[in-house]
């Protein structure tokens, strides 16, 4: 607050007034925006009690900052997240994370807007071009964590021409590749397990994303590395196939 001292018929009184209008309609606007995020769950049956049963609908529904919880089930969906919203499984009533099935056409997720988070999803039985994966993205600042890719055609994760992804504590098996980036700059990944992929583990084509976040790096079942130190970080440095890029810190296990 401002206080402005004014002269009145020689008496001096304190005028208080606001010290800027605009100041406080951004305090008032941000806590509504705070206060306005919602959560769309999802289930695929009618009887376990959410709003819907499809993921995209819920998406189509959400506003940005929105979360949309998939519990425990199978969804056969090709998932476009086209807007900033959170997409988190949840496991439910004991059962495993949420599987998005994409039924060996397209990806199982797509990824178009900026500043999404993926979490804690399983995807498998994408098709098998080069556009496609479990988990395929396209855009700038996301975040994909925590998921399992598991049986795609393509990729287990792509970037695809995406910028300043962060890729941790993944696990992409038995995909085509495990985690592949292409024509994608700026992105961290690091802590994923990725194994037993049939052409490859990883593939990036351009030098400027890290494969280890400088503490660990990810864990590669193609790579036979040494840990004399036992430190669970392999002696020698992993070269990412497809480029110039290398994992510094290779999880020995």
């Amino acid at each position: 607050m401002v206080v402005i001292r004014e002269r009145d018929h020689g008496m001096i009184k304190d005028n208080i007034k606001p010290a800027s209008v605009l100041a406080l309609l951004v305090i008032v606007a941000a806590v509504g925006v705070a206060q306005g995020a919602s959560t769309f769950r999802v289930c695929d049956c009618r009887a376990c009690g959410c709003q819907y049963l499809s993921i995209q609908e819920a998406i189509d529904k959400a506003s940005p900052g929105d979360v949309v919880v998939v519990r425990s089930g199978t969804f056969h969906e090709n998932v476009e997240v086209n807007k900033p919203i959170t997409l988190r499984g949840e496991r439910w009533k004991g059962l495993d994370l949420p599987l998005i099935d994409a039924r060996a056409n397209g990806s199982c997720i797509n990824v178009t807007a900026d500043g999404v988070t993926v979490e804690m999803i399983r995807v498998t039985n994408s098709g098998n071009g080069s556009e496609d994966a479990g988990i395929r993205v396209i855009s700038e600042g996301s975040t994909i964590r925590d998921n399992h890719a598991i049986g795609n055609g393509g990729a287990g994760i792509l970037l695809e021409g995406a910028r300043n992804s962060t890729v941790f504590s993944n696990v992409a098996y038995e995909n085509r590749r495990g985690i592949s980036l292409v024509g994608s700059q700026g992105s961290l990944l690091f802590n994923n397990r990725l194994y037993n992929n049939t052409e490859i583990d990883a593939f990036d084509d351009i030098l400027i994303n890290r494969w280890d976040d400088g503490a660990v790096g990810n864990f590669y079942g193609s790579f036979n590395c040494t840990d004399d130190d036992g430190d669970q970080i392999c002696d020698t440095i992993y070269n990412i196939p497809g480029g110039s890029s290398a994992d510094l810190l290779p999880r020995a296990g």
